[in-house]
């Protein structure tokens, strides 16, 4: 069985969408999708075939598809001269996004970072389970009772940013660990590295 017999089956279909690749946000058309990948044409040349495209870990959007997530590039195709076709592999994706949810909130990235949040005078450590633009989610290791609407200061370890945040959910899972959903408030979110707003 060769290589090509291996491979998933790919859809050939045409949709668009949006990926996140070295600070910028293009827009792209799918060509083919399958389970485990997809080949996507970008709206503009990538600078050059050369390898430091390939293994580089991207952030996608596909909003027809209702797919959104992370890839990683495993090959850069030229067309009509232009660098500009991608084959993506998948790595980390959420199925059956809800249109209605992404008009309303801008891409929240699945990614761990470390800090302090301030909650009824105690100094707490957290793990961020997503963070976008508007906000950020976190882990805390015990029970904390909180009401929403509460606000309080934080900081991400070795980000060297601080800020203030509004909480906006509160949930306690049955070990009794608590969950936060946090939305910034007078904070220069250009400070945020690497997240993708994917507001379409």
């Amino acid at each position: 069985m060769n290589s090509e017999s291996k491979r998933s089956y790919r859809k050939n279909l045409i949709t668009n969408g949006l990926v996140y690749i070295d600070g910028e946000e293009l827009e792209a058309s799918v060509i083919n999708v399958s389970v485990t990948g997809a080949l996507v044409q970008l709206s503009r040349d990538v600078i050059s075939p050369n390898d430091t495209l390939i293994s580089k870990i991207i952030d996608f959007y596909l909003p027809k598809l209702r797919l959104a997530g992370t890839a990683e590039i495993v090959r850069v195709n030229s067309s009509n001269e232009r660098y500009d076709l991608l084959a993506l592999k998948f790595q980390q994706i959420s199925y059956n996004i809800d249109n209605l949810l992404y008009k309303r909130k801008v891409y929240r990235k699945n990614m761990s970072v470390s800090g302090q949040i301030l909650l009824k005078n105690k100094l707490y450590n957290f793990e961020t389970i997503n963070v976008s633009v508007e906000g950020f989610m976190i882990h805390l290791a015990e029970k904390v009772i909180i009401e929403k609407g509460s606000t309080t200061v934080f900081k991400f370890n070795n980000l060297d940013i601080k800020g203030k945040a509004e909480v906006v959910w509160v949930d306690i899972d049955g070990e009794g660990k608590t969950l936060l959903g946090l939305k910034y408030i007078n904070m220069n979110t250009d400070k945020i590295k690497d997240i993708p707003r994917f507001s379409c």
